[in-house]
């Protein structure tokens, strides 16, 4: 054996003869024996590979609408998988987060056509589902680009816009709040602390309500100086600290989760979560205020708290390598929890609005794994089309329904939506405005 190729495969057994593993799981990765399908599913007929295409999806979370975009936004009826509607738009930044609301009928995006001058972006677009027009534009600059936040229960789009938070009519005609971090200062716009797992949280979160955000900031001048969590009240438009009350150094915030009622706040830390009782915001907390969960991970300790469940009862929160577990919030405890494999820990993470369902996409088997967030247990696996195949895969964009029983997928080999309970094809997302997929080549 050549020495080069020799040291590839020495440097790719360390891990696993580090962790006193089998380290032939990297020579002959099966299939995972549950699952029914291996490769193509057989048992769907060419005519329901849905030719769809997007890179990012997400239901609103009344249940109207499931909304796709990559080359343009399209709506479809989230029971049925009919397309409503084709909204051409030039759309910007994939790492933004895609917001739309139903109640509002807004779907709120950035465009990325720039300028002539290479000077200005188009801003954010804010575009009408029932008929698909541009209901308006919040302007940005090319430096400064706005970043969508979400839309608040009130009717206005929130977003970063600058150095500041900023709210504003769906129409874009009116700028209505502006606030400004605290002196010294910097509002996290993007990302979390954590990026080993995809998922959707960002280092702000928005309360289900829209009164609330949740933000970090930083110390602009000392970019090693942990982030700190901050509240803003967008009724008043004030904006308050956080206090962690235990006099721990947690090494800074990053997730943050509200709970239905908005009455608990989880913050997600370096070595741990911090669940906190809304209503003190300045000053000494006492303890009854806030119970501190540390992180338990032997690599990572760090806990990002994804979703309340069980009517507010109990807390599914992400750890290092797809550890999934489910927190009584009461006590701190751990009610469930679910790991992966040793060889497929790299993944993306979703959760349905109402915390009962977690979809764990698995990259390296290429398949969906479905939670229960209640009781943070497996319920059992989902294939869109093809599934179980250690192959190199490519992600697979998907979002998940308000109520976990819906999943819908799109990838390089089909879009529909599917059943997470029976992992049975709904309906296939077809978008009569692109040609059929073609056929598939036999394995």
């Amino acid at each position: 054996m050549p020495f080069t190729r020799l040291l590839t495969v020495t440097l790719l057994l360390l891990p696993a003869l580090a962790c006193g593993r089998d380290p032939r799981y990297l020579m002959e990765k099966k299939p995972i024996a549950e699952v029914r399908h291996m490769g193509f599913r057989q048992d769907i007929p060419e005519s329901l590979r849905g030719n769809a295409v997007f890179d990012r999806a997400v239901f609103t979370r009344e249940g109207h609408y499931l909304v796709t975009a990559g080359r343009g936004i399209r709506v479809w009826d989230p029971g049925t998988g009919a397309l409503l509607r084709t909204i051409s738009a030039n759309l910007g930044d994939g790492n933004d987060l895609l917001i739309a609301d139903g109640t509002h009928h807004r779907v709120l995006a950035r465009q990325s056509a720039p300028a002539a001058d290479g000077t200005k972006a188009n801003g954010l677009g804010l575009w009408d589902l029932r008929d698909g027009s541009l209901a308006g534009v919040i302007p940005d600059s090319y430096e400064d680009p706005a970043i969508p936040v979400g839309i608040t229960a009130a009717g206005d789009a929130v977003v970063f816009r600058g150095r500041q938070l900023e709210t504003w009519a769906l129409n874009g005609s009116e700028r209505r709040q502006v606030i400004a971090p605290p002196e010294g200062l910097q509002f996290c716009q993007r990302g979390t602390a954590n990026h080993v797992t995809y998922n959707d949280k960002q280092c702000f979160e928005l309360s289900p309500s829209g009164r609330w955000l949740a933000v970090t900031a930083w110390n602009a001048a000392d970019r090693t100086a942990a982030p700190r969590p901050f509240e803003i009240d967008l009724a008043r438009g004030t904006l308050s600290p956080i206090p962690l009350t235990d006099g721990g150094d947690h090494g800074g915030a990053s997730g943050f989760a509200y709970s239905a009622d908005e009455r608990t706040l989880a913050i997600g830390l370096q070595d741990g979560m911090w669940i906190r009782a809304k209503g003190v915001t300045e000053g000494p907390v006492g303890e009854q205020s806030g119970r501190f969960v540390a992180g338990d991970h032997k690599r990572n300790r760090f806990l990002t708290p994804m979703g309340f469940t069980a009517h507010d009862t109990r807390l599914i929160a992400l750890g290092d390598q797809l550890q999934v577990s489910t927190f009584d919030v009461a006590d701190g405890t751990v009610v469930g929890r679910v790991l992966p494999p040793f060889e497929d820990w790299e993944g993306v993470f979703r959760l349905s609005a109402d915390g009962s369902r977690a979809i764990v996409y698995r990259f390296g088997a290429d398949i969906l794994v479905v939670l229960d967030g209640v009781r943070g247990t497996q319920r059992g696996f989902l294939c869109p089309y093809f599934c179980n195949r250690f192959h190199n895969p490519v992600e697979v964009p998907y979002a998940v329904s308000p109520d976990g029983r819906r999943v819908a997928s799109g990838g390089r080999l089909g879009a529909g939506l599917w059943d997470t309970d029976a992992d049975t094809l709904i309906a296939p997302l077809q978008d009569p405005t692109r040609a059929p997929r073609p056929p598939l080549t036999p394995e």
